[in-house]
């Protein structure tokens, strides 16, 4: 039997031990209920317990509201109820901890908060039965910090997206205006074009149409896409661009005038620029979209479009003054200039191909005395004259040029000897028998004297001219009004 003594004892101790599991008691609720997160216990039917005073301040209840019911009760949203309902059952039959993130609509206001959740499950010391017990953390704002980052960075791409596409523009335009500074021609204008507004326009179709020379109609220089949607060919007036000199833009949010060139049924978004060329109206650039044309692209539509009449301006301007530095400008044939560079292009031709390259010289007979009698106007008209008869007396591959004075020279590739003779000895009968005229007065006729020559391999520019000279000299001081080919024995 125990002592009296160790029977005090054991109540010591027993009551000391309750005293420490108060303590404890005490310790656990002070840290579930001051801590910085919002704990609870449910049942097996997801029936609340218990929930420390921060679940009681986040959603403005008491500590007795809740208790004994299920999160259907109490949530505003029934959705997030079910979802939280879901989670609970999923951790009862696994029996395993279970974290997640869920959204859960606050009383009130319906503002959405994020918790990181934490659930597991216990047994009740006392009753044994099963229990749910979970710790969940307000991270709203890091979520909202995410979303905002992840906004942040859709907006920095799509802006880099964007300086990208202007960057490639900027490229395209800029290439566009090196290659339209190089042409040569409407048509490599043309075509400059529409490469680059099939880059910058992809999904786009379009076509360039140029007012005829004799303003009666329009037609179409140009193409680019895989549909057309407009005539090749129509008149002036069948283009609102064309009638007013202005834009004219017709699309499905912005009802405007159609332009009776459309094919129908007219559908998408049509826009048509005009271009102008040294001021004056030459036609129009016509784009076609299936969708809108965002104002960007028509920016940039009509910036090409000025770009295109700066080029053909300056096509004009460069053609013009390229005529004028090739061509004698009394007979408009061509100058010496032009001739000693082109027959050295010929002269490489012949000898690659093998086949010969002929050079006509002629002299006007006794011209100085016919100048002298009829006077320099009259004796420049049958220079020009001349001039005429020798363009189409020649092929169109042949090179006629005025040398100086009353000299010509006529490059003739690809033609034998024996068919040379022929074509000179009728030249120069068809000089000798060429009707003069000054307005109603009758002009003395001319003769020519001619001289021929026929390249040989390795032969410059400089000794072929001097060869078909000599012969020209050599039919002068033998009578005139005669041909006479080049031969060894001159030198």
């Amino acid at each position: 039997m125990p002592t009296a003594y160790q029977i005090v004892e054991a109540i010591a101790k027993s009551q000391e031990d309750s005293r420490e599991l108060q303590r404890s008691q005490q310790m656990q609720r002070l840290f579930l209920d001051q801590g910085p997160f919002c704990a609870y216990i449910k049942d097996e039917q997801s029936r609340m317990l218990y929930y420390n005073q921060e679940l009681q301040s986040r959603f403005l209840v008491d500590s007795q509201e809740w208790l004994g019911k299920a999160d259907s009760e109490f949530l505003p949203d029934p959705e997030d109820a079910r979802r939280v309902m879901e989670n609970d059952q999923l951790v009862l039959k696994t029996l395993r901890p279970l974290k997640l993130i869920e959204e859960v609509k606050m009383p009130g206001n319906n503002q959405l908060c994020y918790w990181l959740s934490s659930k597991f499950t216990f047994s009740d010391g006392t009753t044994g039965d099963r229990r749910i017990g979970g710790i969940s953390i307000d991270i709203t704002e890091s979520i909202e910090a995410q979303r905002s980052l992840t906004e942040l960075n859709r907006q920095l791409e799509e802006k880099t997206l964007k300086l990208e596409a202007k960057k490639r523009e900027l490229i395209y335009l800029s290439d566009m205006a090196d290659m339209l500074y190089s042409c040569e021609s409407e048509d490599e204008l043309y075509k400059v074009i529409a490469l680059t507004c099939s880059q910058l326009f992809p999904n786009m179709n379009g076509c360039i149409f140029k007012i005829a020379n004799s303003k009666n109609y329009v037609q179409m220089n140009s193409f680019w896409g895989n549909e057309r949607t407009s005539k090749e060919i129509f008149s002036l007036s069948e283009c609102w661009a064309l009638r007013r000199g202005k834009v004219n833009i017709l699309s499905p949010h912005n009802s405007g005038l159609i332009c009776n060139h459309l094919i129908e049924p007219v559908s998408g978004t049509h826009l048509c620029v005009p271009l102008f060329g040294q001021g004056e109206l030459v036609g129009i650039l016509h784009i076609y979209a299936p969708e809108e044309i965002s104002p960007e692209a028509q920016q940039i539509t009509e910036i090409i479009a000025r770009t295109l009449a700066i080029a053909l301006n300056n096509l004009s301007i460069k053609q013009r003054l390229t005529y004028d530095s090739l061509r004698d400008g009394m007979t408009q044939l061509f100058n010496q200039n032009y001739l000693q560079t082109m027959m050295e292009q010929r002269l490489a031709e012949a000898e690659r191909s093998g086949q010969p390259l002929s050079v006509i010289f002629l002299d006007i007979d006794n011209f100085k005395s016919y100048n002298s009698r009829y006077g320099h106007l009259t004796a420049n008209i049958v220079l020009q004259r001349l001039a005429k008869l020798l363009l189409k007396s020649i092929r169109s591959f042949d090179i006629a040029c005025r040398w100086g004075g009353e000299e010509f020279v006529i490059v003739m590739p690809n033609m034998t000897l024996e068919n040379l003779r022929k074509r000179v000895e009728q030249l120069r009968i068809d000089v000798q028998q060429m009707q003069l005229r000054d307005g109603d007065r009758i002009l003395e006729g001319i003769t020519a004297s001619f001289g021929i020559a026929v390249s040989e391999p390795g032969i410059t520019v400089k000794d072929f001219l001097n060869r078909a000279n000599q012969a020209m000299l050599e039919a002068k001081r033998t009578g005139k009004n005669r041909v006479i080919e080049y031969v060894n024995n001159y030198y």
